[in-house]
């Protein structure tokens, strides 16, 4: 390693992220994105952002104190937000800028919040990264977290207008007009997660961009779903996987209604009603995610993540 780079080492230092680098800490994340999309062939995500990602101010807002930034002269090189949900932390986002690989911040980065989350004393301890980022798979398998599950994301293209099954009437379906129905949702998740995490239902219902359906069959309660004005489908959990294919099926019938663009949802190969509905109406096969983790923490028969940020 030549001085000039040793120099680098040293000048780099791992410390809270500060909410006044939530903006660039957003342009980054697209940065390395991009940097390991072209490696794989794969087409740039384009954004302009002229504010924070609301998904990351979200996380940095309600989760003090579990979000690290990478310095190098006071510039942000590289940062890891997490959240933590009952005994499960998350890692919501790490990137560190290409400029600055192989100097040992994500390494940093990480071990900083697992110090924390072991203080805390969480149980599980996860993420999820790209398949095609070898080196986040690597960096996360060397501190604990394994692969354990392939979470792939399903786009259905703009405009594509192949026929939906009719709705079935094992589940009925009604908005979700209040938080009050937050005690509910809890229980699913802790039942199928494992973990109740109130302050995301609350941020999606309060979110105009978002629509939430609770769901029931024979009077009690079959799951919820969570679409949005622009075309995501997500999270969706089914207290019986076998709800699972007709709560999908009805948020589809939902977001044809008013969009025609292009429509995603990330789901597990154990979900296989859900794949094949999705495959049989149009939908391609985008990127893939792996979910490292300690443990497994999740019944991903009967569950479907929000993000790779919000599991």
């Amino acid at each position: 390693m030549s001085g000039q780079q040793t120099a680098e080492v040293m000048e780099s230092t791992v410390g809270q992220l500060r909410e006044a680098d939530l903006l660039e800490a957003g342009r980054l994340m697209y940065r390395s994105m991009n940097y390991f999309r072209k490696r794989a062939g794969m087409p740039q995500e384009t954004a302009r952002l002229r504010r924070p990602v609301p998904l990351l101010e979200h996380i940095y807002n309600q989760s003090p104190g579990l979000s690290w930034g990478a310095y190098h002269n006071g510039k942000l090189v590289g940062f890891l937000a997490s959240h933590i949900r009952d005994l499960q932390w998350y890692i919501a986002y790490i990137f560190v800028d290409p400029l600055y690989h192989d100097q040992g911040l994500g390494r940093q980065l990480v071990e900083a919040g697992l110090e924390e989350a072991r203080r805390r004393d969480m149980r599980f301890l996860s993420g999820c990264t790209f398949s095609y980022n070898t080196r986040a798979i690597g960096l996360l398998s060397h501190c604990g977290l394994y692969p354990r599950k392939n979470i792939m994301r399903l786009q259905r293209p703009a405009r594509c207008k192949l026929a939906l099954p009719p709705r079935t009437t094992t589940v009925e379906s009604e908005a979700i007009s209040n938080v009050e129905t937050v005690a509910e949702l809890n229980r699913l998740d802790c039942e199928v997660r494992g973990a109740n995490r109130s302050v995301d239902h609350c941020y999606w219902l309060a979110d105009n961009n978002y629509k939430g359906y609770i769901f029931t069959a024979g009077g009690r309660t079959a799951g919820y779903a969570y679409i949005t004005l622009d075309g995501h489908i997500g999270p969706v959990l089914a207290a019986r996987d076998t709800f699972l294919t007709d709560i999908l099926n009805h948020c589809l019938h939902e977001l044809v209604q008013f969009h025609d663009g292009e429509i995603d949802v990330w789901i597990n190969g154990k979900n296989f009603g859900g794949l094949r509905l999705l495959l049989e109406t149009g939908f391609r096969y985008g990127e893939i995610a792996v979910l490292m983790t300690n443990r497994i923490f999740c019944d991903l028969r009967r569950y479907l993540p929000h993000s790779m940020a919000v599991f």
